[in-house]
Parts: C-alpha cells; sequence; structure tokens
C-alpha cells in the first residue's frame, strides 16, 4: 500500500508524463468541499503515513481528529485581495484575501449540540474534502502533512424550519489563515489513490449509559447503553473490556458480563463500599481513551455517578 507521500498529487488516471508545465500533463483538480476534518492544533501527519479509514478511525478516537462530513450545501465566504492605488494609478497588494468556507448540515439536534463545539479561535486546523472525495491538506517544510491553519471556526445560529421553506438546518464557517499554504503549501490526494470514500468516516457516536440503583453488597451492576441522538436506540455487542468502571475514582475488576436483551448489560464485579460512587464509562484499554471502535462504529459515554447505597 502506498503511503501518504507516494500518493499525494498524483492522479493515477494519468499516464506516465514527465511534463511540469503546460497542457500536457493530467492536472489535478478539487471539487466542491462538502467535508472537513477539524484536527488538533499543531498535528503533524508524517510523510510515510498509510492515510486510510483505519488511520483516521484511530485519530478520531485519540480526539485527534474530529470529522464532520456529508454537508447539504456549501458557500464560498473568501475575502478579496484588496489593493493600494498611488496617484499614477498604479495597485500594489495591501492586504491579501484569505479562504472562508461555509457549510450547511440538516441532521438532527445532536448533531448541532456536538458541531456547537467547535467554535473557537486558532484551535484547530483543517483537512478538506470534496464531493468526489478527495481530499486537501498542508504540506509543512519538512515535507509532512498537516491541517490547513485556521483562525475563526463558528457554529451559526441553527435555522428553524420555515412551513414551506428551507428545513431546518446548521451551518459552520472556518476562516484560514495562511495564505502562501493556502495557495502553495498543499497536496491533494485522489479519491482513486486512497481506499475510502468520505462516507466511510464515522465521527463519534455519542452514548448515554445508564446504571441503576447498587446496593453495597451487590456483585454486579445492571447498566442500559443508548445513543445519545435518540435516548432509544441501543448499543449492541459491547465486550467487558470495553468498559471502565470506577468506584471512587479507582477502577474496579470486573470479571464477567451478559448482554440481555440488546444494549442491557449486567456487569460482576467485587462488592463496592456503601456510599461509594461508581462510574461505567466506555474504554479502549490499547489506546487508553473513553472511545471505543466496535463494528466499525464510535461510541463514546460516561455515566452519571452512582452513589452505592
Amino acid at each position: 500500500m502506498s503511503t501518504i507521500a507516494q500518493i499525494a498529487d498524483k492522479n493515477p488516471n494519468c499516464g506516465n508524463t514527465n511534463a511540469d508545465t503546460g497542457l500536457l500533463g493530467c492536472q489535478t483538480e478539487f471539487g466542491t468541499p462538502l467535508h472537513m476534518i477539524g484536527v488538533r492544533k499543531g498535528f503533524v501527519i508524517p510523510k510515510d503515513t498509510i492515510f486510510d479509514k483505519v488511520y483516521i478511525d484511530t485519530q478520531t478516537q485519540l480526539g485527534i481528529f474530529i470529522p464532520v462530513v456529508d454537508a447539504d450545501s456549501f458557500e464560498e465566504l473568501s475575502s478579496e485581495d484588496t489593493f493600494n492605488t498611488n496617484t499614477r494609478g498604479v495597485d500594489r497588494l495591501s492586504t491579501p484575501g484569505l479562504p472562508k468556507y461555509k457549510l450547511t448540515y440538516q441532521q438532527g439536534h445532536e448533531f448541532y449540540k456536538q458541531i456547537s463545539k467547535l467554535t473557537s479561535f486558532k484551535s484547530l486546523d483543517f483537512i478538506w474534502g470534496d464531493g468526489e472525495g478527495n481530499w486537501k491538506l498542508g504540506v509543512n517544510s519538512e515535507g509532512d502533512f498537516v491541517g490547513y491553519t485556521a483562525g475563526q471556526v463558528t457554529a451559526m445560529m441553527t435555522k428553524t424550519k420555515v412551513q414551506g421553506g428551507d428545513p431546518e438546518s446548521k451551518s459552520i464557517t472556518v476562516q484560514m489563515l495562511d495564505r502562501e499554504q493556502w495557495d502553495r503549501n498543499y497536496a491533494i490526494l485522489a479519491r482513486a489513490s486512497l481506499t475510502f470514500s468520505p462516507s466511510d468516516i464515522m465521527g463519534v457516536n455519542g452514548v448515554e449509559i445508564i446504571v441503576q440503583p447498587i446496593a453495597a453488597a451487590a456483585t454486579s451492576i445492571d447498566i442500559q447503553v443508548l445513543l445519545s441522538a435518540d435516548r432509544m436506540t441501543p448499543v449492541e455487542g459491547l465486550e467487558l473490556e470495553e468498559f471502565l468502571i470506577t468506584v471512587n475514582g479507582v477502577p474496579s475488576i470486573a470479571t464477567t458480563l451478559t448482554e440481555s436483551p440488546d444494549g442491557h448489560y449486567v456487569i460482576a464485579i467485587d462488592s463496592p463500599p456503601a456510599a461509594a460512587k461508581v462510574v461505567v464509562s466506555t474504554y479502549d484499554i490499547a489506546l487508553k481513551t473513553l472511545a471505543i471502535l466496535v463494528d466499525g462504529f464510535l461510541y463514546r459515554g460516561v455515566s452519571a455517578p452512582i452513589t452505592v447505597t
């Protein structure tokens, strides 16, 4: 499998040619941006990285990537270059314009709540994806890959549906700050060189973990795991090692897990002392993170503390 450096700026649908300029080459193009991945500020993707779904899922689990894909519409809000004109009518560049994108989503309110958390200033970088599955990202001086340097990120006010008008929606705007990076220091990863489509990329699904009352003599805890989006859909197929149970902040040893019915779990533990605070969360032991990957989907949740009676 090719590394990210080997596929960047290469169009595999073009024949082998050494042309560097002119019209002889098969030019790489980038379409309408409909997907974005927020990247932890300053994070670097080494040039020998295999940029695939496994890599993206792992970085998402670790909280380094925040995918926000499948926008319903895109609007270009970039500012124009401004010029100073002297008395002889000669123009000189005064202020370079800065790129700014607006992506609009028609999703549910749990999604709207989550993207509202992205509102920030100079806290994230961004990788952009177009409707054809190509991705565009920055390149640093070492030849490694980075997200585009962003300034103001704003989750706009949710627009309410008007009878006979547009549906309910929420937009997010991102302004990029590095014009040289935008114009020159970037690369495009063509869809034909990648092993995934934007629709394959999943954000983390929030889950609600409901813990039933616990008695001091109890040798197990009874929990229910539901999707936060509707608080009804059960999250099935979780394994014992995908839960972390703490008693007064200290991890408790869990020995067995049974699931019946779907999304309802009974976990055997040592009896907690009276008045202890018990918290149950999802947990990935290998990555040491609360987000877990189950059957291709990412989940994350932490229960409210339960006091042992």
